[in-house]
């Protein structure tokens, strides 16, 4: 988070003791007794991590109100191409979209998340794709063929392929394991 905010100091910050405390709370609801919850743990954990990112960037502005911000460019084009991201990955999987919204090549944007992530465009696309199929197969009772609609994919054998690449299942597969695990 430091480097996105383009903060570079070490150590990055030093958290007041009751911060802190509240941030060791937080964190010790991730126990032991989250095994015992199979069917709800996945988005609990979520949440929690969640949750504990929001605090920590909520302290790091805190620790940045009196020091001035420097932006770099490509940390703000990489801002604006997650938030466009996010809104748009259902409809436009390609990165030529991307670009033109930001105004770049795409071989820019290539190098920029790459320099700032490690992963490249397709691969940030293709996890916010596969954690909402995943999502959408636990979660809701559609059918293969809507969640590949609602997810932008030309046909349902395209998104089985797309599928089974993220996870080593077919979606099929993956709803019924999901359910013996369930019943269990």
């Amino acid at each position: 988070m430091a480097r996105l905010l383009g903060n570079f100091r070490l150590p990055v910050f030093v958290l007041e003791q009751s911060r802190m405390e509240y941030l060791s709370q937080t964190l010790s609801l991730f126990s032991r007794q989250l095994e015992d919850l199979s069917l709800y743990r996945d988005g609990i954990i979520r949440h929690l991590c969640s949750f504990v990112l929001l605090q920590m960037a909520d302290a790091l502005c805190r620790e940045n109100l009196e020091s001035s911000v420097y932006v770099k460019r490509s940390s703000e084009i990489f801002r604006q191409f997650k938030k466009l991201l996010v809104q748009h990955y259902r409809q436009h999987h390609d990165i030529g979209f991307y670009a033109g919204c930001l105004n770049i090549s795409t071989t820019y944007l290539s190098r920029i998340v790459k320099n700032i992530t490690g992963h490249t465009v397709r691969f940030h696309l293709s996890e916010l794709l596969g954690a909402d199929a995943r999502r959408m197969l636990e979660c809701t009772d559609l059918d293969v063929q809507e969640i590949s609609n609602q997810l932008g994919f030309s046909d349902q054998s395209v998104f089985g392929k797309f599928f089974i690449r993220q996870t080593g299942l077919s979606p099929l597969k993956f709803r019924m394991r999901k359910e013996e695990l369930r019943k269990q």
